[in-house]
């Protein structure tokens, strides 16, 4: 059972019928319908320490893609990744995560991620600068929405009882993945790079939990979501974004990242793991539309035969 889960992930190269945008989509979905799970997962996983539970999960994680690699006949190439390229994998994923998890018992699951997911937008300003492209009109407007929507989010905390810390933290997590976003964009490796690194966050997280955090028994539903985030919003979601990133369509992408959001809203009110206001509903509507016109998708997409 699990080697045939393993094999949904598409490995490299994977040859998809209808061109390059059609393979960027399908591998930018998929990393979007197992993000949307991370909200939830890490709520259940609550009272738990930071460094614990992203620890664990890495493990997971490593165990997880060690078993693909072996299922499709890659486990001897695992680890062959350059040392410079794990080390930098392995720290923006801890940071970005990390991040989020300290965020989010300051101001709450939905609104941490809410925040965290401006870094698509982040990523299409910041692509368009390296490009030199610049930023056109309608990328502006985009950008602008999309900050209008974090303010929606933030503004009932506006007052004595916003915590300031908890909002800069989460945009803090969005901003280190848009900048790990656009670097592996530019990376060409083979193989997958986000496996073996969870290996790396596992031997820094875990060792760090123990010197710096107190010890704290985990209850069967915290080991579980534990496992899940360790399985899907950690190693096979960015694996998937890592094939996605380094199709060359970062405009089409950061896009389709942005229902991320949306998803993990639903989740978070199906589940009961968080309360969903609406104005955390309206921010991250406002946040999708504002990504739609910042990634130039209504011009980008008319016609497109892709």
């Amino acid at each position: 059972m699990t080697a045939a889960v393993l094999r949904i992930a598409p490995d490299v190269p994977v040859r998809w019928p209808s061109g390059p945008r059609a393979r960027a989509a399908g591998f930018a979905l998929g990393a979007v319908l197992l993000w949307s799970t991370w909200p939830t997962l890490a709520a259940w996983t609550q009272p738990a320490p930071p460094l614990l539970v992203f620890g664990l999960a890495a493990a997971v994680g490593f165990c997880v893609m060690l078993l693909r690699a072996t299922a499709t006949g890659r486990a001897a190439g695992f680890l062959a990744i350059r040392p410079a390229t794990l080390v930098f994998v392995a720290l923006a994923l801890l940071a970005n995560n990390v991040l989020y998890l300290l965020a989010m018992p300051r101001i709450g699951p939905a609104e941490a991620n809410v925040i965290a997911y401006l870094w698509p937008v982040l990523l299409t300003a910041m692509g368009a600068v390296v490009g030199r492209s610049g930023l056109t009109a309608l990328q502006g407007l985009g950008i602008g929405i999309s900050f209008v929507g974090a303010a929606i989010v933030i503004g009932p905390s506006l007052g004595a009882t916003m915590d300031f810390a908890g909002i800069a933290l989460a945009f803090a997590s969005g901003l280190v993945f848009a900048v790990y976003a656009l670097i592996r964009s530019y990376g060409r490796e083979p193989q997958d790079v986000v496996g073996p690194s969870m290996g790396l966050i596992a031997l820094i997280c875990l060792p760090a939990h123990f010197a710096f955090e107190p010890a704290t028994p985990l209850t069967a539903t915290q080991l579980v979501a534990i496992a899940g985030i360790g399985v899907a919003p950690l190693s096979l979601s960015n694996m998937l974004w890592d094939q996605a990133g380094r199709t060359g369509q970062l405009p089409l992408i950061s896009t389709i990242a942005y229902l991320t959001p949306l998803g993990a809203l639903l989740l978070l009110a199906l589940s009961g793991a968080a309360a969903v206001t609406w104005a955390t509903a309206g921010g991250a509507a406002f946040i999708v539309a504002g990504a739609f016109a910042a990634a130039n998708f209504f011009k980008t997409t008319k016609g497109s035969r892709s």
